[in-house]
């Protein structure tokens, strides 16, 4: 079957090294509605291409999803991605527009002292703004990195986090500022993108945590060392995001030794449930306490969550139980923690 011709701009070709992946592609999609697939290569075009390559994706291995590479029809030079990227890139092609004209601005969420209810500080969380279009934070990270933009879109939001949060800060409340090791092309760079805004607010530096996302995805542990190092010499504190209990992430625990360890909001949801989660969330806070960081437990939703947490040793919380990021910082109720009767 041929493409007609008023679609063969709208679409993409297939490609692999495996020629039994292409087989089996073809052979997924023996059925195409309105015969728009060509077997010449292997072509998916016309209205609701990308829909079908999702259902052929879902419908390979692992290591077959990775042996499939697509070029757009509509661009004769471009050079073969793996198909789950290019289909990302389709999917957020309203990206490099952001980048370049769409504002950006975080909001932010609490951090609360479990044991006593104070709060320590804020985590800028970004949102962004395409015309009247609102973007949440996850989208647009996800669209960084099919795009290959996470330096660019990194700077950015750190930039935006500490140009307005410093300034709204409640007093003496800390401002985590996330940052991704993925996007440090080097150390100079990230001091270049972060210290000079600081700076020019005659900010605190002891008031500013940068947080490292997921650190085990970076696997030059000397260059995560140096960077560390340099934003420490500068004066600010360290977090290190999504603590798990995997190997990875205890290594740069270890080998980084932040200043506040945040475990994984996967860990915290129904925690009150589960006697095997309790178990490796008590580990992890003895881990962390032994490299002298605090513990931060995020995604705390309900309050048996905050309980299981306070009970186990954790000494802060995040999560909407606390409260929602908002453009400005908002009071957190005293209410919502009531300290066990040995603190009172």
């Amino acid at each position: 079957m041929t493409t007609p011709e008023a679609t063969t701009t709208d679409g993409v070709r297939l490609l692999s090294h495996r020629p039994s992946v292409l087989y089996k592609v073809e052979h997924l999609a023996t059925e195409p509605p309105e015969g728009d697939i060509a077997t010449e290569g292997l072509k998916l075009a016309g209205p609701g291409w990308d829909d079908r390559l999702k259902t052929l994706l879902g419908a390979l291995s692992q290591s077959e999803r990775a042996c499939l590479f697509a070029v757009r029809l509509a661009d004769e030079h471009a050079l073969p991605l793996p198909a789950e990227t290019l289909l990302d890139r389709a999917r957020t092609d309203w990206f490099p527009e952001f980048l370049s004209h769409g504002l950006m601005r975080p909001h932010f969420q609490p951090i609360v002292e479990l044991a006593t209810g104070r709060s320590f500080g804020r985590e800028a969380l970004m949102r962004g703004k395409l015309g009247t279009v609102e973007v949440r934070g996850g989208e647009l990270l996800a669209a960084a990195e099919a795009h290959d933009a996470l330096f660019s879109f990194d700077a950015r939001a750190r930039s935006a986090a500490l140009e307005i949060g410093l300034p709204l800060m409640p007093e003496a409340e800390i401002l985590f500022v996330n940052l991704d090791p993925r996007a440090v092309l080097d150390v100079d760079s990230s001091l270049r993108t972060t210290w000079p805004v600081v700076s020019r607010l005659n900010a605190d530096p002891s008031r500013i945590c940068l947080e490292l996302m997921r650190p085990e995805r970076c696997p030059d542990r000397d260059l995560l060392e140096e960077l560390v190092s340099a934003h420490r010499r500068r004066g600010a504190l360290i977090a290190l995001d999504d603590l798990s209990g995997g190997t990875d992430s205890l290594a740069y625990l270890e080998l980084l030794k932040p200043d506040f360890a945040k475990i994984d909001n996967k860990l915290t949801a129904g925690i009150q449930y589960s006697a095997g989660r309790r178990q490796l969330v008590a580990a992890l806070v003895e881990c962390a306490h032994e490299c002298k960081a605090r513990v931060v437990a995020e995604g705390v939703e309900r309050v048996g969550e905050f309980e299981a947490m306070r009970d186990l040793g954790v000494d802060f919380g995040q999560g909407f139980y606390f409260g929602q990021p908002t453009e400005r910082p908002m009071a957190v109720d005293p209410r919502l923690v009531r300290a066990r009767p040995e603190l009172v």
